[in-house]
């Protein structure tokens, strides 16, 4: 990476008349399909979505404007950040939910790269203390990407407000999610060692005037739920 950095570093100095280098158009030419071929690898492993829902021309064309700026980090995986960092900034796109999409892949990307610890299981218990695990992501977006029929006709889909939660399972070694009400993350932010659960669970029925049986019987195979996915931890 620290030569492509390099070369890329030359290739744009010469291109942008930065620098004044003696060098044949053709060599100008190898310098710029190497970088290109690598981020267009890079980019569309990142990225599959976002590639399907654009023509192979504006990705092609995309990329070739981002040489122009150059990636920051020697990190293959955190260029495609710069990347969408980039695209957001751009704007250029008839897709006003551009950043969301973008946001969502990229942090399957940031999540699967994170170190997670080994986590002893144990049964769910109300009386135990849990809180929010650090694995685990929440996050909103104003448009429904995480919606399995979005990428075939977003325009069918309104905006809103959407809360994703995100966590790594380390049985399929992937990154899932799933759509979660305000209420629930508000319960999940909530949890502190101080309390146990049901205690958590009795001071946020007192809250919303809601009888503690009736929310237990609601929240109960979620907490389940979660805590078999590690998005709850001791």
């Amino acid at each position: 990476m620290k030569l492509e950095q390099s070369i890329q570093k030359r290739f744009i100095n010469t291109i942008t008349k930065q620098e004044e280098v003696s060098m044949p158009s053709e060599a100008i030419e190898v310098y710029t399909e190497l970088v290109y071929y690598r981020f267009l690898e890079v980019f569309e492993k990142a990225y599959p979505r976002f590639k399907k829902m654009v023509s192979e021309e504006t990705f092609d064309r995309l990329i070739y404007e981002f040489l122009k700026v150059g990636a920051k980090t020697p990190i293959l995986w955190r260029v495609s950040g710069e990347f969408k960092a980039f695209l957001i900034e751009k704007n250029d796109l008839d897709m006003p939910y551009l950043a969301d999409l973008l946001e969502f892949e990229f942090l399957e990307i940031e999540m699967f790269m994170q170190k997670y610890s080994d986590h002893t299981k144990s049964s769910f218990s109300l009386q135990k203390s849990y809180a929010f695990s650090k694995e685990a992501n929440i996050r909103h977006f104003s448009y429904p990407v995480h919606h399995p029929d979005f990428d075939s006709n977003p325009e069918a889909f309104e905006s809103g407000e959407f809360t994703i939660l995100f966590y790594y399972n380390a049985k399929s070694e992937e990154v899932l999610y799933e759509e979660i009400t305000p209420f629930i993350e508000e319960f999940l932010l909530s949890l502190t060692p101080n309390l146990s659960t049901m205690q958590s669970i009795e001071k946020i029925a007192e809250v919303y005037e809601i009888e503690n049986e009736e929310l237990l019987e609601i929240l109960l195979p979620i907490l389940e739920h979660f805590h078999g996915e590690n998005i709850l931890t001791l």
